[in-house]
């Protein structure tokens, strides 16, 4: 988990920061060319990789949490936000639904809230220009300091995202995307909360479901003048 009190790391830094895959492969390779052969595969790599720190869990967990230009973006699968129990229910719902529970990962509002913060520090300058991923994550980042639990489940096509729908409508969804390669999609479940003061402009809306973001425009948006150029 991302430690919020962190500090932005210099752009060197960030040049050679390795991901855990990248750490994960690195352990396995680095042996000592005198070991047994029936350890070379099997305990020498756990064991290397072990004191690297990095496990088969981490390499999971990151599939789950790609970054696109630094900001969060897990093309191919759906993220919802809702109260810690229900996002454990809805977990369980989908697997009953023929979900694969390794193709889920249920993040703490903790966890959450630090992977969103992680996206504000690390957003590239082209992210920051486009903006729709980096208002999407500082929404979420508002629920999850708000106290909502998000659910990431893969969903590798449209039969998938039907189903996840129509399972998640049982609960209160506070917010729910589908990333795909070159867009993110609000999925038609739930109502979109905004908490705290929100990212999204004035007259920009979400037109696909019920939404709460207007009721607090971000901080001075409502006092620019209209009709002006």
């Amino acid at each position: 988990m991302a430690d919020s009190k962190r500090s932005r790391p210099s752009a060197a830094g960030r040049g050679t920061r390795k991901s855990a895959t990248q750490k994960w492969e690195e352990a396995a390779s680095h042996r000592h060319r005198d070991e047994p052969a029936a350890h070379a595969g099997g305990q020498a790599r756990h064991d290397t990789a072990a004191q690297a720190g990095i496990g088969p869990d981490d390499v999971r967990r990151e599939t789950f949490l790609r970054t696109r230009d630094g900001v969060f973006y897990p093309s191919g699968y759906a993220v919802l936000g809702l109260a810690p129990d229900d996002a454990a229910a809805l977990r369980d719902a989908l697997v009953a639904a023929d979900f694969a529970g390794d193709d889920t990962l249920l993040l703490a509002p903790d966890e959450a809230a630090a992977v969103m913060r992680e996206t504000d520090r690390e957003a590239g300058v082209l992210a920051r220009i486009v903006g729709a991923e980096i208002r999407n994550a500082r929404v979420m980042r508002q629920l999850a300091e708000d106290g909502a639990a998000f659910l990431i489940v893969r969903v590798p096509d449209d039969d998938a995202e039907r189903s996840l729908v129509a399972t998640a409508r049982r609960w209160r969804v506070r917010k729910a995307l589908r990333y795909h390669t070159l867009a993110v999609e609000e999925l038609r479940v739930g109502v979109e909360e905004v908490p705290g003061d929100s990212p999204y402009g004035v007259n920009e809306v979400l037109r696909s479901k019920p939404t709460e973001a207007r009721l607090k425009p971000e901080r001075g948006a409502a006092d620019r003048p209209r009709g002006r150029k």
